[in-house]
Protein backbone atom coordinates (compact mmCIF):
# COMPACT_ATOMS: atom_id res chain seq x y z
CA UNK A 1 0.00 0.00 0.00
CA UNK A 2 1.30 3.56 -0.77
CA UNK A 3 2.35 5.53 2.50
CA UNK A 4 0.80 9.35 2.22
CA UNK A 5 2.98 12.12 2.07
CA UNK A 6 3.15 14.82 4.93
CA UNK A 7 0.84 17.34 3.09
CA UNK A 8 -1.69 14.06 2.30
CA UNK A 9 -1.78 12.99 6.05
CA UNK A 10 -2.27 16.60 7.22
CA UNK A 11 -4.93 17.01 4.52
CA UNK A 12 -6.69 13.88 5.65
CA UNK A 13 -6.59 14.64 9.25
CA UNK A 14 -8.32 17.96 9.02
CA UNK A 15 -10.89 16.01 6.58
CA UNK A 16 -11.35 13.60 9.47
CA UNK A 17 -11.55 16.16 12.20
CA UNK A 18 -14.25 18.60 9.97
CA UNK A 19 -16.18 15.48 9.25
CA UNK A 20 -16.17 14.62 13.40
CA UNK A 21 -16.74 18.16 14.14
CA UNK A 22 -20.11 18.61 12.03
CA UNK A 23 -21.45 15.18 12.64
CA UNK A 24 -20.89 16.64 16.60
CA UNK A 25 -22.60 19.61 15.45
CA UNK A 26 -25.57 17.54 14.05
CA UNK A 27 -26.36 15.39 17.40
CA UNK A 28 -25.78 18.79 19.30
CA UNK A 29 -29.55 19.80 18.87
CA UNK A 30 -29.38 23.02 18.17
CA UNK A 31 -32.21 24.87 17.03
CA UNK A 32 -31.05 27.96 14.85
CA UNK A 33 -33.20 29.48 12.89
CA UNK A 34 -36.82 29.67 12.49
CA UNK A 35 -38.38 26.02 11.84
CA UNK A 36 -34.91 24.34 12.70
CA UNK A 37 -31.95 23.49 11.36
CA UNK A 38 -32.90 22.83 7.51
CA UNK A 39 -35.76 25.59 7.96
CA UNK A 40 -38.30 22.80 7.07
CA UNK A 41 -40.02 22.27 10.88
CA UNK A 42 -38.82 18.33 10.57
CA UNK A 43 -36.84 16.68 13.36
CA UNK A 44 -36.08 13.30 14.95
CA UNK A 45 -35.72 13.20 18.75
CA UNK A 46 -37.23 10.61 20.50
CA UNK A 47 -36.85 12.07 24.09
CA UNK A 48 -39.42 14.91 22.86
CA UNK A 49 -42.42 13.91 25.20
CA UNK A 50 -46.04 13.04 24.36
CA UNK A 51 -47.59 14.28 26.78
CA UNK A 52 -47.60 17.67 29.43
CA UNK A 53 -49.61 20.18 30.79
CA UNK A 54 -49.03 23.36 32.77
CA UNK A 55 -47.47 21.34 35.58
CA UNK A 56 -46.36 18.29 34.17
CA UNK A 57 -42.94 17.79 32.04
CA UNK A 58 -42.42 21.47 32.70
CA UNK A 59 -38.43 21.71 33.29
CA UNK A 60 -39.07 25.65 33.45
CA UNK A 61 -41.17 28.18 33.01
CA UNK A 62 -39.64 31.72 33.23
CA UNK A 63 -41.54 35.49 32.39
CA UNK A 64 -40.37 37.48 29.33
CA UNK A 65 -40.00 41.26 29.17
CA UNK A 66 -42.08 42.86 26.81
CA UNK A 67 -44.25 41.39 23.80
CA UNK A 68 -43.96 39.60 20.85
CA UNK A 69 -44.88 36.57 18.30
CA UNK A 70 -40.92 35.81 17.39
CA UNK A 71 -40.08 32.16 18.10
CA UNK A 72 -37.08 31.16 20.37
CA UNK A 73 -33.83 29.50 18.42
CA UNK A 74 -30.96 27.58 20.42
CA UNK A 75 -27.52 27.36 20.38
CA UNK A 76 -24.89 26.63 22.30
CA UNK A 77 -26.76 26.74 25.97
CA UNK A 78 -28.58 29.78 25.05
CA UNK A 79 -31.87 30.89 23.70
CA UNK A 80 -32.17 34.05 21.71
CA UNK A 81 -35.49 35.79 22.01
CA UNK A 82 -36.58 38.88 20.59
CA UNK A 83 -39.16 41.45 22.39
CA UNK A 84 -40.84 45.12 22.32
CA UNK A 85 -41.36 46.98 25.44
CA UNK A 86 -44.63 49.28 24.98
CA UNK A 87 -43.66 51.61 28.07
CA UNK A 88 -39.94 52.47 26.34
CA UNK A 89 -40.53 51.76 22.59
CA UNK A 90 -37.08 49.49 22.76
CA UNK A 91 -36.99 46.67 20.63
CA UNK A 92 -34.82 44.04 22.28
CA UNK A 93 -32.68 41.06 22.00
CA UNK A 94 -33.07 38.53 25.02
CA UNK A 95 -30.37 35.66 25.98
CA UNK A 96 -31.79 32.91 28.24
CA UNK A 97 -29.52 29.75 29.68
CA UNK A 98 -31.31 26.84 28.06
CA UNK A 99 -30.70 24.88 30.86
CA UNK A 100 -32.46 26.78 34.21
CA UNK A 101 -34.22 29.66 31.69
CA UNK A 102 -32.04 32.51 33.15
CA UNK A 103 -32.15 35.53 31.34
CA UNK A 104 -28.65 36.08 31.00
CA UNK A 105 -28.83 39.65 29.23
CA UNK A 106 -31.14 41.98 27.43
CA UNK A 107 -29.96 44.56 24.65
CA UNK A 108 -31.54 47.36 23.36
CA UNK A 109 -31.23 47.02 19.43
CA UNK A 110 -32.70 50.16 18.66
CA UNK A 111 -35.98 52.33 20.13
CA UNK A 112 -38.75 53.79 17.76
CA UNK A 113 -42.36 54.33 18.29
CA UNK A 114 -44.83 51.35 16.99
CA UNK A 115 -45.22 50.86 13.65
CA UNK A 116 -48.80 50.54 12.03
CA UNK A 117 -49.60 46.85 12.13
CA UNK A 118 -52.35 44.54 11.75
CA UNK A 119 -53.52 43.06 14.65
CA UNK A 120 -52.01 39.80 14.70
CA UNK A 121 -48.74 41.19 14.04
CA UNK A 122 -46.09 42.93 16.91
CA UNK A 123 -42.96 44.84 16.35
CA UNK A 124 -41.06 42.20 17.56
CA UNK A 125 -42.75 39.11 15.04
CA UNK A 126 -39.15 38.62 13.37
CA UNK A 127 -37.14 35.65 15.14
CA UNK A 128 -33.41 35.88 15.50
CA UNK A 129 -31.00 33.38 13.70
CA UNK A 130 -27.86 32.15 15.35
CA UNK A 131 -24.61 30.37 13.99
CA UNK A 132 -23.77 29.15 17.64
CA UNK A 133 -21.31 32.38 17.93
CA UNK A 134 -23.11 35.15 17.01
CA UNK A 135 -27.19 36.21 16.31
CA UNK A 136 -28.72 38.37 13.84
CA UNK A 137 -31.95 40.33 14.32
CA UNK A 138 -33.84 42.31 12.09
CA UNK A 139 -37.02 45.31 13.42
CA UNK A 140 -38.42 48.00 11.87
CA UNK A 141 -37.24 51.59 12.85
CA UNK A 142 -40.38 53.69 11.07
CA UNK A 143 -38.99 53.39 7.06
CA UNK A 144 -36.17 51.68 7.69
CA UNK A 145 -35.31 47.70 7.90
CA UNK A 146 -32.95 47.50 10.51
CA UNK A 147 -30.17 44.64 11.00
CA UNK A 148 -28.03 43.77 13.84
CA UNK A 149 -25.74 41.31 14.80
CA UNK A 150 -24.25 40.45 18.33
CA UNK A 151 -22.25 38.13 19.64
CA UNK A 152 -22.53 35.36 22.38
CA UNK A 153 -22.07 38.38 25.54
CA UNK A 154 -24.65 40.85 23.83
CA UNK A 155 -22.14 42.56 22.11
CA UNK A 156 -23.08 44.68 19.36
CA UNK A 157 -21.07 43.65 15.89
CA UNK A 158 -23.06 45.58 13.59
CA UNK A 159 -25.78 47.34 12.76
CA UNK A 160 -26.85 48.46 8.81
CA UNK A 161 -30.21 50.31 7.69
CA UNK A 162 -32.56 49.76 4.39
CA UNK A 163 -34.43 52.57 3.57
CA UNK A 164 -37.88 52.78 2.24
CA UNK A 165 -40.41 49.92 3.75
CA UNK A 166 -44.03 51.11 3.84
CA UNK A 167 -46.45 48.12 5.13
CA UNK A 168 -49.47 48.77 6.54
CA UNK A 169 -49.18 45.28 7.90
CA UNK A 170 -45.92 46.05 9.88
CA UNK A 171 -43.25 44.09 10.04
CA UNK A 172 -41.51 40.45 10.17
CA UNK A 173 -38.85 40.11 7.92
CA UNK A 174 -37.21 37.01 10.33
CA UNK A 175 -33.91 36.54 8.98
CA UNK A 176 -32.01 33.04 7.94
CA UNK A 177 -28.78 31.83 7.52
CA UNK A 178 -26.59 30.44 3.86
CA UNK A 179 -23.10 29.48 4.47
CA UNK A 180 -21.55 32.91 4.79
CA UNK A 181 -24.80 35.26 4.30
CA UNK A 182 -27.33 36.32 6.44
CA UNK A 183 -30.77 36.32 4.12
CA UNK A 184 -32.89 39.36 4.80
CA UNK A 185 -36.74 39.25 3.26
CA UNK A 186 -37.72 42.78 2.61
CA UNK A 187 -41.17 42.93 0.90
CA UNK A 188 -42.91 45.80 1.12
CA UNK A 189 -45.01 48.02 -0.69
CA UNK A 190 -42.08 50.24 -0.76
CA UNK A 191 -38.71 49.84 -2.03
CA UNK A 192 -38.73 45.95 -1.87
CA UNK A 193 -35.97 43.88 -2.04
CA UNK A 194 -33.86 40.40 -1.09
CA UNK A 195 -30.63 40.97 0.53
CA UNK A 196 -27.37 38.71 1.61
CA UNK A 197 -25.48 40.36 3.52
CA UNK A 198 -21.79 38.93 4.87
CA UNK A 199 -22.68 37.67 8.43
CA UNK A 200 -19.33 39.06 10.26
CA UNK A 201 -19.32 42.69 8.90
CA UNK A 202 -22.90 43.49 7.32
CA UNK A 203 -21.25 44.04 3.62
CA UNK A 204 -24.10 43.69 1.27
CA UNK A 205 -22.70 40.78 -0.95
CA UNK A 206 -25.99 40.88 -3.54
CA UNK A 207 -29.65 42.84 -3.43
CA UNK A 208 -32.23 41.95 -5.86
CA UNK A 209 -35.27 44.47 -6.24
CA UNK A 210 -38.70 42.66 -5.42
CA UNK A 211 -40.76 44.27 -8.61
CA UNK A 212 -43.92 43.74 -7.50
CA UNK A 213 -43.73 45.55 -4.33
CA UNK A 214 -45.92 44.33 -1.94
CA UNK A 215 -45.97 43.53 1.23
CA UNK A 216 -45.37 40.15 2.73
CA UNK A 217 -43.73 37.85 5.63
CA UNK A 218 -42.51 34.58 4.55
CA UNK A 219 -38.99 32.77 5.25
CA UNK A 220 -36.84 31.52 2.29
CA UNK A 221 -36.71 27.91 1.97
CA UNK A 222 -33.71 26.63 0.86
CA UNK A 223 -33.91 23.38 -1.42
CA UNK A 224 -31.68 21.06 -3.14
CA UNK A 225 -32.82 20.23 -7.26
CA UNK A 226 -30.34 18.88 -9.65
CA UNK A 227 -27.71 18.91 -7.53
CA UNK A 228 -28.23 22.38 -7.19
CA UNK A 229 -28.78 24.92 -4.03
CA UNK A 230 -32.27 26.86 -4.56
CA UNK A 231 -33.61 29.49 -2.37
CA UNK A 232 -37.62 29.66 -2.51
CA UNK A 233 -39.39 32.93 -1.27
CA UNK A 234 -43.22 32.83 -1.47
CA UNK A 235 -44.63 36.59 -1.54
CA UNK A 236 -45.50 39.97 -3.16
CA UNK A 237 -48.03 38.57 -6.05
CA UNK A 238 -45.66 35.05 -6.75
CA UNK A 239 -43.93 32.32 -5.88
CA UNK A 240 -39.95 32.35 -7.04
CA UNK A 241 -36.54 30.59 -6.83
CA UNK A 242 -33.14 32.17 -5.86
CA UNK A 243 -29.31 31.69 -6.12
CA UNK A 244 -28.81 32.40 -2.50
CA UNK A 245 -25.07 32.65 -3.27
CA UNK A 246 -25.98 35.58 -5.94
CA UNK A 247 -29.39 36.52 -5.62
CA UNK A 248 -30.32 35.56 -9.12
CA UNK A 249 -33.76 34.82 -9.69
CA UNK A 250 -34.09 31.37 -11.39
CA UNK A 251 -37.79 30.64 -11.63
CA UNK A 252 -41.13 32.43 -10.89
CA UNK A 253 -44.72 31.51 -10.95
CA UNK A 254 -47.14 34.49 -11.00
CA UNK A 255 -50.22 33.94 -8.01
CA UNK A 256 -53.60 35.34 -7.71
CA UNK A 257 -52.81 35.79 -3.89
CA UNK A 258 -50.76 38.98 -3.57
CA UNK A 259 -49.41 38.80 0.45
CA UNK A 260 -47.98 36.21 2.05
CA UNK A 261 -47.00 35.12 5.50
CA UNK A 262 -46.35 31.30 5.25
CA UNK A 263 -43.37 29.40 4.24
CA UNK A 264 -43.20 27.36 1.66
CA UNK A 265 -42.45 23.65 2.31
CA UNK A 266 -40.49 20.91 -0.54
CA UNK A 267 -41.88 17.27 -0.55
CA UNK A 268 -41.92 14.79 -3.25
CA UNK A 269 -40.20 17.35 -5.84
CA UNK A 270 -42.93 19.43 -5.79
CA UNK A 271 -42.58 23.28 -3.77
CA UNK A 272 -45.71 23.79 -2.25
CA UNK A 273 -47.17 27.32 -1.35
CA UNK A 274 -50.28 28.66 0.72
CA UNK A 275 -51.97 32.33 0.99
CA UNK A 276 -54.98 34.22 1.69
CA UNK A 277 -55.01 37.52 1.00
CA UNK A 278 -57.00 38.49 -1.60
CA UNK A 279 -57.63 34.92 -2.81
CA UNK A 280 -57.14 31.63 -1.14
CA UNK A 281 -54.37 29.53 -2.62
CA UNK A 282 -52.39 26.06 -1.88
CA UNK A 283 -50.30 25.56 -5.10
CA UNK A 284 -47.95 22.63 -5.74
CA UNK A 285 -45.00 23.94 -8.25
CA UNK A 286 -42.50 21.68 -10.24
CA UNK A 287 -39.04 23.59 -9.46
CA UNK A 288 -37.08 22.33 -12.38
CA UNK A 289 -37.91 25.32 -14.77
CA UNK A 290 -36.90 28.49 -15.30
CA UNK A 291 -38.11 31.74 -16.19
CA UNK A 292 -41.63 32.31 -15.50
CA UNK A 293 -43.07 28.62 -15.39
CA UNK A 294 -46.72 29.72 -14.71
CA UNK A 295 -48.79 28.22 -17.27
CA UNK A 296 -45.61 25.28 -17.33
CA UNK A 297 -44.51 24.55 -14.34
CA UNK A 298 -47.43 24.84 -11.81
CA UNK A 299 -48.80 21.09 -11.17
CA UNK A 300 -51.76 21.39 -9.12
CA UNK A 301 -53.53 24.75 -7.61
CA UNK A 302 -56.30 24.64 -5.11
CA UNK A 303 -58.27 27.95 -4.59
CA UNK A 304 -60.77 26.64 -2.13
CA UNK A 305 -58.07 25.71 0.57
CA UNK A 306 -55.29 27.82 2.30
CA UNK A 307 -53.82 29.26 5.14
CA UNK A 308 -52.49 32.64 5.80
CA UNK A 309 -49.91 32.14 8.77
CA UNK A 310 -49.56 28.87 9.50
CA UNK A 311 -46.75 27.51 6.96
CA UNK A 312 -47.48 24.22 5.28
CA UNK A 313 -45.37 21.08 6.18
CA UNK A 314 -43.38 18.28 3.93
CA UNK A 315 -44.53 14.93 5.89
CA UNK A 316 -42.82 12.32 3.22
CA UNK A 317 -44.54 12.81 0.03
CA UNK A 318 -47.15 14.41 1.48
CA UNK A 319 -48.05 18.14 2.74
CA UNK A 320 -49.87 18.94 6.00
CA UNK A 321 -51.55 21.98 6.24
CA UNK A 322 -53.01 23.82 9.25
CA UNK A 323 -55.70 26.79 8.18
CA UNK A 324 -55.89 29.47 10.69
CA UNK A 325 -59.12 28.48 11.71
CA UNK A 326 -57.87 25.01 12.91
CA UNK A 327 -58.66 22.78 9.62
CA UNK A 328 -56.14 20.14 9.54
CA UNK A 329 -55.71 18.92 5.96
CA UNK A 330 -53.03 15.97 4.45
CA UNK A 331 -52.37 16.35 0.79
CA UNK A 332 -50.55 14.37 -2.02
CA UNK A 333 -47.87 16.32 -2.90
CA UNK A 334 -47.49 15.33 -6.38
CA UNK A 335 -51.54 15.96 -7.22
CA UNK A 336 -52.48 18.26 -4.43
CA UNK A 337 -55.34 14.96 -3.68
CA UNK A 338 -56.44 15.35 -0.23
CA UNK A 339 -56.22 12.17 2.17
CA UNK A 340 -58.13 13.93 4.86
CA UNK A 341 -59.30 17.13 6.24
CA UNK A 342 -60.63 17.41 9.93
CA UNK A 343 -61.57 20.46 12.03
CA UNK A 344 -59.40 20.89 15.16
CA UNK A 345 -61.83 21.88 17.81
CA UNK A 346 -63.20 26.02 17.17
CA UNK A 347 -59.35 27.09 17.76
CA UNK A 348 -57.01 29.79 15.94
CA UNK A 349 -53.92 29.20 14.62
CA UNK A 350 -50.79 30.89 13.99
CA UNK A 351 -47.74 29.10 14.86
CA UNK A 352 -46.70 26.54 12.26
CA UNK A 353 -47.00 22.73 12.30
CA UNK A 354 -43.44 20.79 13.24
CA UNK A 355 -42.89 16.97 12.21
CA UNK A 356 -41.64 15.07 15.11
CA UNK A 357 -40.27 11.10 15.56
CA UNK A 358 -42.91 10.94 12.49
CA UNK A 359 -45.78 12.84 14.32
CA UNK A 360 -47.06 16.44 13.49
CA UNK A 361 -47.34 18.88 16.94
CA UNK A 362 -49.73 21.61 15.80
CA UNK A 363 -49.84 24.56 18.32
CA UNK A 364 -53.56 26.23 18.53
CA UNK A 365 -53.46 30.03 19.86
CA UNK A 366 -55.28 29.09 23.60
CA UNK A 367 -52.26 26.79 24.08
CA UNK A 368 -53.44 23.51 23.04
CA UNK A 369 -50.66 21.48 21.38
CA UNK A 370 -52.54 18.65 18.79
CA UNK A 371 -50.46 15.78 18.19
CA UNK A 372 -51.47 13.83 15.29
CA UNK A 373 -50.74 10.93 13.41
CA UNK A 374 -49.42 11.65 9.54
CA UNK A 375 -50.57 8.41 7.78
CA UNK A 376 -53.43 7.98 6.08
CA UNK A 377 -55.92 8.28 8.80
CA UNK A 378 -56.74 11.58 10.35
CA UNK A 379 -56.12 10.44 14.72
CA UNK A 380 -55.16 12.47 17.72
CA UNK A 381 -52.27 11.41 19.41
CA UNK A 382 -52.51 13.47 22.16
CA UNK A 383 -53.55 16.85 23.11
CA UNK A 384 -51.79 19.36 25.82
CA UNK A 385 -53.16 22.25 27.13
CA UNK A 386 -50.75 25.08 28.85
CA UNK A 387 -53.54 27.02 30.02
CA UNK A 388 -51.41 30.59 27.73
CA UNK A 389 -51.67 32.27 24.54
CA UNK A 390 -49.70 31.20 22.04
CA UNK A 391 -48.66 32.76 18.78
CA UNK A 392 -45.21 31.74 18.37
CA UNK A 393 -44.14 27.97 16.69
CA UNK A 394 -41.92 26.10 19.11
CA UNK A 395 -38.26 25.29 18.71
CA UNK A 396 -37.01 21.40 19.74
CA UNK A 397 -33.66 21.08 21.03
CA UNK A 398 -32.73 17.64 23.31
CA UNK A 399 -35.71 15.95 23.84
CA UNK A 400 -37.22 19.76 25.00
CA UNK A 401 -39.89 22.19 23.51
CA UNK A 402 -39.31 25.73 23.84
CA UNK A 403 -42.75 27.30 23.74
CA UNK A 404 -43.35 31.14 23.89
CA UNK A 405 -46.44 32.47 25.50
CA UNK A 406 -47.77 35.59 25.25
CA UNK A 407 -46.63 36.36 29.01
CA UNK A 408 -43.58 33.58 29.28
CA UNK A 409 -41.01 30.87 28.10
CA UNK A 410 -41.30 27.47 28.36
CA UNK A 411 -39.90 24.49 28.29
CA UNK A 412 -41.17 21.29 28.58
CA UNK A 413 -39.58 17.72 28.68
CA UNK A 414 -36.94 16.12 30.60
CA UNK A 415 -33.81 17.32 32.00
CA UNK A 416 -30.83 18.11 29.60
CA UNK A 417 -27.38 16.34 29.62
CA UNK A 418 -25.59 19.34 30.98
CA UNK A 419 -28.45 19.64 33.67
CA UNK A 420 -28.38 16.76 34.99
CA UNK A 421 -24.72 17.34 35.87
CA UNK A 422 -25.34 20.68 37.21
CA UNK A 423 -27.47 18.78 39.65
Amino acid sequence: MTSLTAPARSRLVFALLLTLALTLSAKGGDWPVWLGPKGDGIVTDPAVPLKWSATENVVWKVPVPGIGHSSPVVSNGRIFLTSFDPDTKDRLLLCFDRNAGKLLWKKTVLTAPAEKMHKNNTPASSTPATDGTHVWVTFLDRTQVSVACYDLAGKQQWRKAFDGFDSKHGFCGTPTLYENLVIINGDSDGDAFLAGLEKKTGETKWKTERPNRTRSFSVPLFIEVNKKTQMVLAGSKSVAAFDPGSGKQLWVADSATAKFVATAAFADGIVCATGTSPNKTLVGIDPTGSGNVTKTHVKWNDTKLGAYVPSPLSVGKHFFLVTDTGIATLLEAKTGKKIWSERLGSRLHHASPLLINGLIYCLAEDGTMFILKSGDEFEIVAKNALGEECHATPAVSEGQLFIRSSTSLWCIGGSSPDAKKER
